[in-house]
């Protein structure tokens, strides 16, 4: 006799009733595992070392001066676009100002581009002007960045006198 601790569908099959068929389960498809790969490399957590190029500039006491032009252009002496300039570090002594402006290019003679140095270009002109009265020298380090994504960055050293 059957028992009740056991659910009605133990006691059909143990008591040889015919059991009910369940439609079988279609077969997973085979998925493919892609085979281990090498880790991904990780992204750079500091910029490349920039080449820093030297600039030195005398300034006249009490006077603002353009101590620096730069112009980014192709060899039919268009220009490439504008260039951003940034203060990596400031003057103690002074300021600095980056204005978007026209002046002649100076590229030596041997330059392919020398040819543009004989009209004015769009560029990136640079002023510096020290703390009135102040005679003496400062320093400032300043990023420029081309229109292409290249930059430089320019160690500037003026003796104001």
């Amino acid at each position: 006799m059957a028992s009740s601790r056991f659910p009605a569908l133990v006691l059909l099959a143990a008591a040889g009733a015919p059991a009910l068929a369940q439609p079988a389960a279609p077969p997973a498809p085979a998925v493919p595992v892609p085979p281990p790969s090498a880790p991904r490399p990780t992204p750079p957590t500091e910029f490349p070392e920039l080449t820093t190029t030297p600039l030195n500039r005398v300034v006249p006491v009490n006077e603002a001066r353009t101590i620096a032009f730069f112009t980014a252009l192709y060899p039919d002496c268009s220009t490439q676009g504008p260039l951003v300039a940034r203060l990596v570090a400031k003057p103690e002594h002074g300021s600095v100002t980056f204005a978007q402006d026209q002046s002649f290019p100076r590229y030596s003679a041997s330059s392919p581009f020398a040819p543009c140095n004989a009209k004015k270009a769009p560029g990136l002109k640079v002023t510096y002007e020290a703390a009135e009265g102040y005679e003496g020298l400062d320093r400032f380090l300043m990023l420029l960045i081309y229109p292409d994504g290249t930059a430089g960055q320019y160690d500037v050293r003026v003796s104001i006198r």
